[in-house]
């Protein structure tokens, strides 16, 4: 638990004014930049996987569509994964730049390495990723749009301009009183009949740096002690958890299509009142992935 806490209360330092939250992530990007050129793609590679499948499976990306990705980060990984299986534009949205030229080459360079015999992708948009001299050029050749929203907010697009939306492990970050607005926004936005597909990390993010601790440990804290003790701004996650995000969505609008969940054992974690009403099997949630879809016009 040492680790755990020593984290919140780094994060929450971070969080203290616009100074210091600049201060986080230059050093994110300076530190990151290594590391994760040594980053292990099975995970990418596995979610990138069941997102093509997903896509495949609904018939969510017709000819000539238009996607857009809420929360691309650093290396746009899903939406160029995507480009590999299908022609379409993909507008890709993000509240701050962080993006790492060499460090998405070295990663999308080792998923070159793996490919297998009998690959569906285009391995001749992989080698353009690889060998791309710069973002504008990469974006320019494989129809790319990026922008860059402070406050997340699709806003800016017109009615129905996307066929497909989606994201991953970003849903988690929109503070509660946002998700209204946005929800609402991808709803205006997606044309009818379109589909949502988001990957949400329902785990405790702060896990991540003392994994002796259970994914789900926030699940040990009331409300209160939560705010005054680990929540921060620079690494906010919601705790919203599974159904809370079906029931918000499908409030939004949306048909529900599937939902496909990662889960860990809280048996032995002592939950707090304010998370005694859930099921187990929302309790133990870790990732979730949903689909979704507006209603098409009749």
């Amino acid at each position: 638990m040492v680790k755990y806490v020593l984290a919140a209360l780094a994060l929450k330092a971070f969080s203290l004014n616009d100074a210091t939250k600049k201060a986080y992530r230059s050093i994110g990007n300076v530190v990151g930049q290594r590391a994760r050129q040594n980053t292990d793609i099975d995970v990418y590679v596995e979610r990138g996987d069941l997102f093509v499948a997903l896509c495949k499976k609904y018939g969510a990306v017709p000819v000539h569509a238009h996607a857009f990705e809420l929360g691309t980060g650093w290396m746009h990984w899903y939406s160029l994964y995507l480009r590999l299986y299908f022609d379409l534009h993909v507008t890709m949205l993000d509240v701050w730049d962080n993006r790492q030229l060499a460090a998405l080459q070295t990663l999308f360079g080792k998923l070159k390495a793996r490919v297998p015999a009998g690959f569906e992708g285009d391995v001749g948009r992989l080698d353009t990723i690889i060998a791309a001299p710069s973002f504008e050029a990469l974006y320019d050749a494989l129809g790319l749009c990026y922008v860059i929203e402070p406050d997340g907010s699709p806003r800016q697009f017109a009615d129905g301009a996307f066929d497909l939306i989606f994201s991953f492990h970003c849903l988690e970050h929109v503070p509660i009183g946002n998700l209204s607005g946005l929800l609402a926004d991808f709803h205006r936005t997606l044309k009818p009949g379109g589909y949502m597909i988001h990957q949400i990390g329902i785990d405790d993010h702060l896990q991540h740096y003392d994994p002796a601790e259970s994914p789900k440990n926030y699940l040990r804290f009331s409300d209160r002690a939560w705010k005054l003790l680990f929540e921060n701004d620079v690494q906010y996650f919601n705790r919203l958890q599974a159904c809370d995000w079906i029931d918000r969505i499908g409030s939004a609008g949306f048909m529900f299509l599937e939902r496909i969940a990662e889960t860990a054992d809280v048996g032995g974690l002592p939950i707090a009142p304010g998370f005694r009403h859930y099921r187990q099997e929302d309790l133990a949630c870790t990732i979730l992935t949903l689909v979704h879809q507006k209603p098409p016009l009749v």
